[in-house]
C-alpha cells in the first residue's frame, strides 16, 4: 500500500480532496491508502517520517504562519526521494518555481470546481498507478526501521541480508555501506519484504537480488559482495524444488 498524504489550510478544500480521493482509489482498485488529512506541515512531516515511502502528497502552497508548499515540499524530499508531490494551489504557475528547486512535481491542480479536481486527481493517480506498475522489482521500494527514537526508510537495493542475533529479538542489517542493530523478528521482515527476499536459515533473511551463488554440497549461500550466509537443510530442500 502507497499511503496518501492531504495537507491543506482550508477546511472545505481538504474535506473535497479526501472524497475525491477515496473515491478515485476504489474505482481504480489501486493498492493505495491509506488516505491521511492534515492542516499542519509539521503535523504532515511527523507522519510521513514514520510511514512507508515511497508516498503521495498533495500539498497547499500558502501557510499562512507556517512554512510553505514549497519548503514542505523541500523537507518531504529529504525522506522521500521518490514519493509523487500533487500541488493543491490558487497560483496558475509553479512550473518554473518547482523545477528550479528540483522537487519533481508530478502535477499542479489549481482550486476550483469539484468535477474539474476530480479528472486531475483522476489523472495523478492513474500516472502514478501506471509507474509504480511498471518499475522493475524493489526498484523504488523502501524498507522502514525504527532505530530508538529515530525512522529510517532504507532502499530495498541496499539490503543484503537481516541476520538474528543470539539475544531476544535483535537483528542485524547488513546492507551495501552499513551495518545497523535494532529489535524486531525475522518473521516481521520475512512478510513484509515477500518473494524478493530468502529466508535461507532460520536466522537468515537474504536479499535475492544480491544472491551470487548457492552451494548445496557445503550450504552455503554467497552474495556478489563474498559475503556468505548458511542454507539450512529445510531452505535447502525448498531450494532443490524450485530448480
Amino acid at each position: 500500500m502507497i499511503p496518501i498524504y492531504i495537507c491543506d489550510d482550508e477546511q472545505m478544500i481538504r474535506a473535497r480532496l479526501k472524497k475525491i480521493v477515496s473515491d478515485q482509489i476504489i474505482l481504480l482498485n489501486g493498492d493505495m491508502g491509506p488516505v491521511r488529512v492534515t492542516d499542519s506541515p509539521a503535523e504532515l512531516l511527523e507522519l510521513q517520517r514514520q510511514d512507508t515511502v515511497p508516498a503521495v502528497y498533495f500539498l497547499d502552497i500558502d501557510f499562512p504562519g507556517q512554512i510553505s508548499g514549497l519548503a514542505l515540499a523541500q523537507e518531504l524530499r529529504q525522506y522521500d526521494p521518490r514519493g509523487f508531490i500533487v500541488f493543491i494551489t490558487a497560483h496558475g504557475d509553479l512550473a518554473f518555481e518547482t523545477f528550479r528547486l528540483r522537487l519533481e512535481a508530478l502535477d499542479y491542480i489549481v482550486k476550483g470546481e469539484h468535477d474539474h479536481m476530480a479528472v486531475r486527481v483522476r489523472d495523478c493517480l492513474t500516472s502514478i498507478q501506471d509507474r509504480l506498475r511498471h518499475e522493475p522489482s524493489g526498484q523504488g521500494r523502501y524498507c522502514t526501521l525504527k532505530l530508538f527514537d529515530r525512522v529510517r526508510h532504507i532502499p530495498v537495493d541496499d539490503i543484503l541480508y537481516f541476520e538474528a542475533l543470539g539475544y531476544r529479538h535483535t537483528l542485524r542489517l547488513h546492507l551495501v555501506n552499513e551495518l545497523l542493530e535494532f529489535n524486531s523478528s525475522l518473521d516481521y521482515f520475512s512478510e513484509q519484504l515477500g518473494e524478493g527476499f530468502w529466508r535461507c536459515h532460520r536466522g537468515f533473511l537474504v536479499n535475492r537480488g544480491h544472491i551470487r551463488s548457492v552451494y548445496l554440497k557445503e550450504q552455503i549461500v554467497e552474495l556478489d559482495t563474498g559475503e556468505k550466509c548458511p542454507l539450512s537443510r529445510k531452505a535447502k530442500a525448498e531450494y532443490k524444488t524450485e530448480l
